[in-house]
């Protein structure tokens, strides 16, 4: 895992390298074992933070950055898990591979044997990375399509910079705007979801599965390639997979979740898994300690609210392991609002992001580098009662809580939310054609509520809290769900593999084919109901004073209403992140 910036200069504005390199440092924590950059002809800097964990690069640096020919130039974020045999197939003949070979290593010399928009349907694993083209003079920039890694992009009349993180962004051009029209938009979603905009203005993110190409001397940009999910989706396996037993296939996912596991374990590094108690981290829980050795399983505990992680001895005795559960209270989680807004740059995405926070921290100061956890499953297999409820689809907007549009609690005086709308309305169309092919409105309705979820809910919240939580710390967040083997498989299951409207079980009706795969692990009385998020958002809230002195209303310009008495959870819950996040940042 790594930190990237590049930075380009307009025009006649002049690069400096040593501001560079500082704004560079703000990723430390992303790659605290080595820095690299490089500066070509004064028109581009290229620099990365290494947390390295494939191969050895602290003393060969920039070497293993640069093809074989001296044409490609790598800044590279994320982990390529099927790199040893790209590398055995395609560069037999131009690198000597060797236990020091990186995956960094491979992906820079792919480009030397094939066409860059070829390079990412090669790839299993998650990055984004920029490749610098010295012949032709172009940067590309790419983003694996089920979002797992993230890229900022600013840009002005002066400078281009591309980085992991908006912390250097802000080293390199201090005082960026807030967008307010951001803010003012997160109370018309269930969480903090912006597709390709930031808490800032001028800064965007680019979307998964993008490839985008600047030519550095006119700064032009310009889309060469877009993969999506559905590029995935095959009618005719879809159809066979409906004809099969659930047997069947719970035997297919277990061979895969068993190579998974396999292919992603870390070969140097000390590594801990989540068993939370849930049934995705604790089936991800089983093959770990069966098919590996992590040095820890782990579990946060919000005393008093959660009802499975306060007791976990009856997976402990059936895994034959400890699970290292850290207890957090209300005080605790408020304190981590703070932190956490800081390495995110915007209000918590979700209220997970503070026990992801939390558990980073603790895993890495026990030794590990490295944190398995569950997330992928409930979009792509199932997860959310939202799925099982009978909906025509009819609205232009997804039918999921996770991808609907709201109309807030509250009215702003100054408010135009026709770029969320549209994005949200674009997501919808995306995930009804990605299932077009399935006959049944109440069967297709439901895998197209996933999918939006899965492309567009999941990699702006759960992927990017997970992401930006786990290297605060240094440490690596992995998800099996989201190998590229297991997606494929995902996408192309029935519905009735992932849901169950008339089960006698309540506890079955969901996550179907996860569940029976789980009840051959575990005994049936540990299945039960999904909790959902836990924490104290709400009760943070306690340590901001009187509702009514909040400087929110007047920043966004919200109407301030006779009696603030009225307003839902959810909306106070919003008022409290997005106030904690002005307070940091304008006091």
């Amino acid at each position: 895992m790594c930190g990237i910036l590049a930075v380009i200069p307009k025009a006649d504005f002049m690069l400096d390298p040593s501001a560079c390199r500082r704004a560079l440092s703000t990723l430390s924590w992303r790659g605290p074992d080595h820095t690299v950059s490089e500066v070509w002809k004064d028109r581009i800097f290229i620099g990365q933070t290494v947390l390295s964990l494939t191969g050895d690069t602290r003393d060969r640096k920039t070497i293993y950055t640069r093809s074989a020919s001296g044409r490609y130039r790598v800044a590279f974020n994320g982990e390529i898990y099927n790199y040893r045999e790209l590398a055995k197939q395609w560069l037999h003949d131009r690198i000597e591979f060797s236990d020091e070979t990186s995956d960094t290593e491979v992906l820079v010399n792919l480009h030397d044997v094939f066409p860059v928009t070829e390079i990412p349907a090669l790839l299993d694993g998650m990055y984004a990375y920029t490749i610098f083209d010295e012949v032709e003079g172009v940067l590309h920039v790419s983003r694996d399509v089920q979002g797992e890694k993230s890229f900022f992009i600013y840009e002005d009349e002066r400078i281009i910079v591309i980085s992991s993180e908006i912390p250097a962004i802000q080293q390199l051009i201090p005082g960026l705007p807030l967008d307010l029209q951001s803010l003012r938009d997160y109370f018309r979603t269930r969480h903090f979801m912006l597709f390709s905009r930031t808490a800032y203005r001028g800064i965007r993110q680019i979307l998964p599965g993008s490839l985008e190409c600047l030519q550095i001397d006119t700064s032009r940009w310009s889309k060469i390639a877009s993969r999506k999910l559905s590029d995935w989706i095959d009618p005719s396996q879809m159809e066979a997979n409906a004809s099969r037993s659930i047997d069947s296939l719970a035997d297919e996912l277990d061979a895969l979740l068993i190579q998974s596991v396999k292919d992603m374990l870390p070969s140097r590094e000390s590594y801990a898994a989540v068993v939370s108690g849930g049934v995705d981290s604790s089936l991800l829980g089983h093959y770990f300690v069966k098919h590996g050795q992590p040095d820890m399983l782990v579990a946060v505990n919000h005393v008093g609210k959660d009802l499975i992680s306060s007791d976990l001895s009856g997976f402990e005795k059936s895994l034959e392991r400890q699970i290292d559960v850290l207890n957090v209270d209300k005080a605790a989680y408020a304190a981590e609002i703070i932190r956490c807004q800081e390495t995110s740059r915007s209000p918590l995405h979700s209220h997970s992001l503070v026990a992801q926070s939390l558990m980073s921290a603790h895993v890495q100061s026990s030794g590990c580098r490295v944190l398995f956890g569950g997330e992928g499953a409930d979009e792509y297999f199932g997860g959310y009662d939202a799925y099982q409820q009978d909906i025509n689809g009819s609205g232009n907007t997804s039918p999921s809580p996770y991808l609907s549009y709201d109309t807030p609690q509250i009215s702003f005086i100054d408010d135009d939310p026709s770029s969320l709308e549209r994005d949200l309305v674009n997501a919808w169309n995306e995930a009804q054609h990605a299932y077009l092919s399935v006959p049944e409105l109440q069967d297709r309705i439901p895998l197209a509520m996933m999918y939006g979820d899965a492309a567009y809910q999941l990699p702006a919240v759960g992927l990017r809290s997970s992401d930006l939580m786990s290297m605060s710390s240094s440490v690596e967040t992995r998800c099996v769900f989201l190998s590229k083997k297991v997606l494929k498989f995902a996408l192309n299951l029935p519905i009735s593999a992932r849901i169950n409207r008339n089960s006698k079980n309540p506890n079955l009706r969901t996550k179907v084919l996860l569940k029976h795969l789980f009840l051959r692990h575990y005994p049936e009385s540990l299945l039960v109901k999904k909790q959902g998020f836990a924490g104290f958002p709400n009760e943070s809230a306690d340590y901001l004073g009187d509702l009514a002195d909040y400087m929110t209303f007047d920043v966004l310009g919200i109407q301030r209403p006779a009696s603030m008495c009225h307003y839902s959870r959810e909306t106070l819950w919003k008022l409290a992140n997005v106030e904690y996040f002005l307070r940091a940042r304008l006091i």
